[in-house]
């Protein structure tokens, strides 16, 4: 493999034998991109349709900040069959721009283009020596879409939840040997040799948000909830939470300020029950939102830290590839 894979006279990232799909390798004048027959090979809407299909946009203006919300490793891609365990459903998404991007309970994955997996539209179309130039970003977005599938498809349990017919990342008919044949050289991808936004593996949706608003200057990054419930949904339990604080602060100083008012004649041991109870009330209250304030604090130092320190050495690695190249 090249130095970069996005040039004039580079070979794809995979050999003519260990393709998954020959359809095109009959290449014919008017033939139609497999899995998607508006679109011919030789139309010149063709770009325009692959730029919207795998190149996520939106993320790759916002790679040089996404070490704020997701570790600095293009690796950091866990397993199809690790989504059960943390307990989030596998959701297909054909948009580039959702791909590896996950919240509680849900993980957007897109299915691998079925154009992608022959070596002939590689070698005629996305390395062309004549179109190379205008499809490298194209290029890139597909690499990268590649290499994350390496990740994703450690196992052939992977490989078997992948093919699930609600799913459909894989063709049905691809055998874990096959597979592993097609795709042994994707580790060795660079990130010189992929967009931005691969440089980077699975993404949090919340962070996401944050990450547009002051980057970019939008509200939401990717609007999912289709009603006003579902978005406001999220806020009830910390409603309710500081609602119930601030209910026993009040009602721990009244039953203060009610006690201090009584003369402690025949029930003095009551009498300072009441008054020690509302004060102990009020330092329990104070300590517990202390505690998860700090907690919080603390976590996200941890993380940031963690991934600027990443981040460093990934450049700092980078930067001595480049010299010994």
């Amino acid at each position: 493999m090249g130095t970069k894979l996005a040039i004039a006279g580079a070979s794809p990232p995979f050999r003519r034998q260990h393709q998954l799909d020959n359809g095109l390798d009959d290449w014919l004048p008017g033939h139609v991109l497999p899995t998607c027959p508006r679109y011919s090979l030789d139309s010149a809407a063709l770009k325009a349709f692959l730029v919207e299909d795998v190149c996520p946009t939106k993320l790759n203006q916002l790679a040089p900040h996404l070490w704020m919300c997701s570790t600095p490793s293009h690796t950091n891609v866990p397993p199809l069959h690790s989504h059960a365990v943390h307990n989030r459903t596998i959701v297909l998404t054909e948009d580039p721009a959702l791909h590896l991007v996950w919240e509680t309970g849900r993980n957007f994955v897109k299915p691998l283009p079925t154009y992608l997996l022959s070596y002939t539209f590689w070698l005629r179309f996305l390395l062309n020596d004549k179109s190379c130039g205008d499809n490298q970003v194209v290029t890139q977005a597909a690499l990268g879409l590649l290499r994350s599938y390496h990740y994703c498809l450690r196992h052939e349990s992977d490989l078997r939840i992948a093919q699930q017919p609600h799913l459909n990342l894989i063709p049905p008919g691809v055998t874990w040997k096959q597979w592993s044949e097609f795709s042994s050289s994707f580790d060795v991808i660079r990130d010189n040799d992929v967009a931005p936004r691969y440089h980077y593996g699975k993404l949090q949706h919340s962070r996401l948000h944050w990450l547009v608003r002051i980057h970019l200057r939008e509200l939401n990054y990717y609007y999912i909830d289709g009603v006003y419930g579902n978005s406001f949904a999220r806020y009830y339990g910390p409603l309710l939470f500081l609602f119930g604080i601030l209910s026993v602060l009040l009602s721990a100083m009244q039953v203060g300020i009610a006690v201090e008012q009584l003369q402690p004649r025949d029930w003095v041991a009551f009498w300072a029950v009441c008054r020690w109870f509302s004060v102990a009330s009020l330092l329990l209250c104070a300590l517990t939102v202390f505690y998860l304030a700090l907690s919080i604090l603390i976590k996200s130092t941890d993380e940031l830290l963690w991934s600027a320190r990443a981040q460093y050495r990934a450049r700092s690695n980078s930067r001595a590839q480049m010299n010994s190249a």
